[in-house]
């Protein structure tokens, strides 16, 4: 099974040094952690490893653990980073021929701040990544592929969102889409466009606060909260977003109508939800403390796809994203704790199976 990932391309560089500093205010009601870096101050680096990321590049690597042949549309630049991200997919068997360069703009670079709880401050400079155009798209490979799995397309490039998933409903293709924070912050609008040619929306809490804010008016009065004892985080309490609240039930219901079958709400240390409109499916996260978050919604995007391919439940879809997220963030960089599909099955019989709960959408 064939499938084709188009997204960002990046060389990610961990700015590795000792005792990062941190700091928690309450911003609103809410706990929210800074890293602190005094003004001034010089500190010095012990190390700077490099990797090759991007969403794009990452959910391809997933893929390919899953036993998937896979390609991989994304832009870089004529530089040593461009062809150290093409090398590096290569080597793996990782069909490259559709990405392209620009003449005008670098590679992207991402660099990564540390932090005491894993939780990493990102500096990203998309370069290449914002310049895709419309005649670069790889039509051929979109109408070749068996599943095409989208992840986050960068402000002016995310104009491409309908046009890509038109063109591959066009082609009967199914389609999964994962965008990022960046994405929706600066044209939202594109993925409304697009909800009616998705078929799986996968994002994080935040990034579901974007969408829902500019899909429907909400009641300012707060939602009801029940004791959250009944029920996981999101499902307990309204998830809020500067003036407004809304339910996750409301988000479900108002994104499936709209063309999506499967809908994924990702919300980090808290777990991951999921709606196919019968049942609300929920799994906590996997204790423990991460050496890096960086990548973790790439693998667990990913590897609910690919699992759902071979043809998996959802409950088993979830469980497998969950174990391999786990294992990404155990790992510096997004791809090098990325689980073959044998090290999933093996991991998912070893995992409680109680974890995993429902409830009526």
């Amino acid at each position: 099974m064939k499938i084709l990932t188009i997204g960002a391309a990046m060389r990610d560089l961990f700015l590795e040094y000792k005792n990062p500093e941190s700091m928690t205010f309450d911003v609103e009601g809410f706990e929210i952690s800074y890293i602190m870096l005094e003004e001034g101050k010089k500190i010095e680096l012990d190390a700077i490893p490099h990797a090759t990321g991007g969403g794009g590049t990452n959910s391809a690597c997933s893929f390919l653990q899953q036993g998937f042949d896979v390609s991989s549309f994304f832009k870089v630049g004529e530089d040593l980073e461009g062809d150290e991200i093409i090398n590096t997919l290569s080597e793996q068997n990782i069909d490259v021929s559709s990405a392209v360069h620009s003449k005008d703009a670098p590679t992207g670079r991402s660099f990564i701040i540390p932090s005491s709880s894993g939780e990493k401050v990102i500096l990203v400079y998309r370069g290449a990544n914002l310049t895709i155009k419309e005649d670069e798209l790889p039509r051929h490979a979109i109408e070749s592929c068996d599943q095409l799995y989208i992840t986050s397309l960068s402000k002016q490039s995310s104009k491409l969102l309908p046009i890509i998933t038109s063109l591959a409903k066009q082609h009967k293709k199914p389609v999964a889409v994962n965008p990022g924070s960046s994405q929706l912050t600066v044209n939202v609008a594109t993925l409304e466009e697009s909800l009616p040619t998705i078929d799986i929306l996968i994002m994080n809490c935040f990034e579901t606060s974007l969408l829902m804010e500019h899909l429907v008016e909400l009641d300012q009065a707060p939602s009801k909260k029940v004791r959250e004892e009944e029920l996981p985080n999101l499902l307990a309490a309204p998830i809020v977003h500067g003036t407004i609240d809304f339910t996750l039930h409301h988000y479900f219901q108002e994104v499936l109508k709209r063309g999506p079958k499967i809908i994924v709400v990702t919300n980090g240390s808290d777990g991951v939800y999921a709606s196919d409109g019968k049942q609300i499916y929920y799994h906590p996260s996997l204790p423990g403390k991460p050496t890096s978050t960086v990548g973790a919604g790439d693998a667990f995007g990913s590897t609910f796809v690919g699992q759902l391919l071979h043809g998996k439940s959802i409950e088993d879809a979830i469980r497998a994203g969950v174990i391999n997220s786990y294992a990404v963030i155990q790992q510096l960089d997004a791809t090098s704790g990325q689980l073959t599909q044998a090290e999933l099955d093996k991991k998912a019989k070893e995992l409680d199976q109680g974890l995993l709960q429902t409830f009526r959408a």
